[in-house]
């Protein structure tokens, strides 16, 4: 059985998502952010999956998958009569590719980065004007997506 290590409001939401869209049976961990202790991140079992305590985690016997589009190309290829990721189509795959990097690289950077500066750096870290760079950042990224799938199915 799969196990889902993951966390509230975080990116283990994509996971916990393509697990029901998949239709396995799994069971979900929750994990306490940036705690040690019982069910913390920061805890030596946890650490021993995910050595950087983040979220999330799959575990699939002896295997662990960290990084969340990793699980979901994971989870997909377990299921291919679900055809949740082009397996078949070379040309197909290299464009699912392309997108699905260039969310996370460039779409979602921004959000990231500014996210971080609002709650998950140390005070002393955050920088109050990041907004105006970020926001520019993700404008710029948005109209690249556009470009990217404009006319494609």
């Amino acid at each position: 059985m799969l196990t889902l290590y993951g966390s509230n409001n975080t990116r283990s939401f994509r996971a916990l998502w393509a697990l029901e869209e998949a239709g396995l049976e799994y069971d979900y961990q929750q994990v306490r952010l940036g705690r040690p202790g019982k069910n913390g991140a920061r805890s030596e079992p946890y650490t021993q999956l995910n050595f950087q305590g983040k979220v999330p985690t799959l575990v699939d016997n002896d295997l662990v998958v960290t990084e969340s589009a990793a699980i979901l190309n994971y989870i997909a290829t377990l299921v291919p009569n679900k055809k949740l990721i082009p397996l078949d189509d070379i040309k197909l795959r290299a464009h699912y590719d392309q997108l699905c990097f260039f969310v996370l690289s460039e779409l979602e950077q921004p959000l990231w980065t500014s996210a971080k500066h609002s709650f998950a750096l140390p005070k002393e870290l955050r920088l109050a004007d990041i907004d105006k760079t970020t926001q520019w950042e993700f404008n710029r990224a948005v109209g690249a997506l556009d470009s990217l799938i404009r006319d494609k199915e």
